[in-house]
């Protein structure tokens, strides 16, 4: 299904031009609002960045992204969450502090079904940055990213009240189909081919 848009088409918006091999790069955004940030592969010294970006998150932020509460923030989920390897992919957002550190604004990433065909990806923007356009560049660099690793696929499950994917999956292209088995879920898809 296809929405119309702010634009006033009721085609997908474009993917911004991409260099693709630039996705492996530190990238630097200035986003709507005029701040600015830094995306890049996650590397397995960001667990302690993530975890901050979590934790940070306001209770429906966190439930949208993890379909649920998490709690503590665990060392497993740490790591799942950092591993960029043959099945898994991810992105960070980063910006300086006024004290001159770096802390996480945003989190992208996707993980490979076992047939290595498809890929289940999910975005998540801490509070304060939410409707700035930073989810959007984070989730075109995770579609870039799945493109040159020859997925067909990348997909999402998520809440149907979710209104900000909503629109942005759409935006980029995504359809989106209920979940027959539970009303409160829908699968947003975009085929790479």
């Amino acid at each position: 299904m296809t929405v119309s848009k702010s634009n006033g088409h009721s085609q997908p918006a474009p993917l911004r031009q991409v260099d693709p091999e630039s996705i492996w790069n530190e990238n630097h955004y200035t986003l709507a609002d005029g701040r600015e940030v830094l995306i890049r592969p996650v590397r397995a010294s960001d667990g302690e960045l993530e975890r901050e970006l979590i934790e940070r998150l306001s209770a429906d932020s966190s439930r949208m992204r993890f379909l649920g509460g998490i709690g503590q923030v665990s060392r497993q989920l740490l790591q799942i969450l950092s591993d960029n390897d043959a099945q898994h992919e991810a992105f960070i957002a980063l910006t300086t502090t006024q004290e001159g550190t770096q802390q996480a604004v945003g989190v992208a990433n996707f993980a490979c079904d076992p047939d290595g065909s498809r890929c289940e990806c999910a975005v998540v923007v801490a509070d304060d940055w939410q409707r700035s356009g930073l989810g959007k560049y984070l989730l075109q660099d995770l579609v870039e990213a799945a493109k040159l690793d020859g997925l067909d696929e990348i997909y999402s499950l998520d809440s149907a009240s979710n209104s900000a994917i909503d629109h942005l999956a759409r935006e980029l292209g995504f359809t989106c189909k209920s979940d027959p088995g539970d009303y409160t879920m829908v699968r947003y898809s975009l085929a790479l081919h």
